[in-house]
């Protein structure tokens, strides 16, 4: 399997600042960050439409994974590291790495072993995580605002929001949030891209485990620049796409690879449009509609409760006035 050269992990964004200055940064942002992904090379990116750009430019300054999978070799470090970060569940029926690694309550990123499906006769081992969309479905899902899209570019959760209505799984594109289902109140659960150091510039744990570098942490732009840098310069070992650099309107996981994402298991087929513009036309009718439902239920309900109620008292004056003529 072809090796490209392993150039670390690079912390990125900034510490929290105030307003105005923010508001000064974003303009700065959109601006470097156009300017930056232009000039990644044309031969190696899709022409993409202004919206997608514009989205693009603004979260250019969002921290980012770039993942290259011909490094990978499915060690399941940056898994383990993950378990231990955020004290998830070491569970055997859920395993963390391997052809039956797959996402769950207790497994936030796991390495799925593909195969051989490159035809050279070597594995393929894929990581998988929430893909932190720049315009989340899950987000525009989520009616009770549990799940929530932050400055610095990570799409985290909040369980005491939480109704367990299970939409953002619905929602999302990539099949990433997983329930609690053993749970009496279950939680969602998905990778929150190390929110509490990622909001400080500090890489993810999973990036600073990975003995091969197959993980590289950044800024967005920076992110998009080196995939397309090292496209360029492998163009006969690299598949001439960036993996979430316009799915979906674009995610702040990347991934470049030597073999089709197809025949990785990726969704090929997904939209550059972001999500939100289709789900909003749907989960705006939630709320109305499941109110109109609770209404309609709870006037059935006293209905019937009338009714029996209706039939006791008949059946009640019935036996009273058999007493009486006896």
């Amino acid at each position: 399997m072809p090796v490209d050269e392993d150039i670390g992990s690079r912390p990125g964004g900034d510490a929290p600042s105030n307003p105005g200055r923010r508001t000064f940064l974003k303009g700065v942002a959109i601006a470097a960050g156009t300017a930056s992904i232009a000039a990644a090379s044309p031969a190696t990116r899709k022409r993409e439409d202004p919206a997608v750009e514009e989205l693009a430019a603004e979260h250019a300054r969002d921290s980012a994974l770039l993942i290259n999978l011909t490094q990978c070799v499915g060690c399941g470090k940056c898994a383990q590291a993950c378990k231990v970060d955020n004290g998830l569940e070491w569970r055997e029926d859920q395993p963390v790495k391997g052809p039956d690694a797959a996402l769950a309550s207790s497994n936030w990123t796991v390495v799925h072993s593909e195969g051989s499906v490159g035809g050279d006769g070597e594995p393929r081992f894929v990581r998988q995580q929430c893909m932190h969309c720049l315009e989340p479905a899950c987000v525009s899902a989520c009616f009770v605002k549990a799940l929530e899209k932050t400055e610095s570019g990570a799409v985290v959760y909040d369980g005491n929001r939480c109704v367990g209505c299970r939409y953002c799984q619905m929602a999302c594109p990539f099949s990433v949030p997983t329930f609690e289902w053993e749970e009496t109140f279950g939680r969602i659960s998905k990778c929150d891209f190390c929110f509490e150091r990622t909001s400080l510039g500090k890489p993810t744990v999973c990036a600073e485990v990975c003995p091969r570098g197959a993980l590289t942490f950044g800024r967005r732009d920076e992110m998009i620049a080196e995939a397309h840098r090292r496209i360029g310069a492998m163009p006969e070992t690299y598949v001439p796409h960036v993996y979430g650099e316009t799915e979906v309107g674009g995610t702040s996981v990347l991934y470049i690879s030597d073999v089709d994402f197809e025949l990785l298991g990726f969704r090929t087929s997904l939209p550059e449009t972001p999500l939100p513009e289709y789900t909003w036309q749907i989960t705006r009718l939630i709320p109305p509609v499941a109110t109109g439902i609770f209404a309609t239920l709870l006037a059935l309900y006293i209905r019937r409760r009338r009714a029996i109620l209706d039939a006791e008292d008949a059946a009640m004056a019935a036996e009273a006035d058999a007493e009486v003529t006896s």
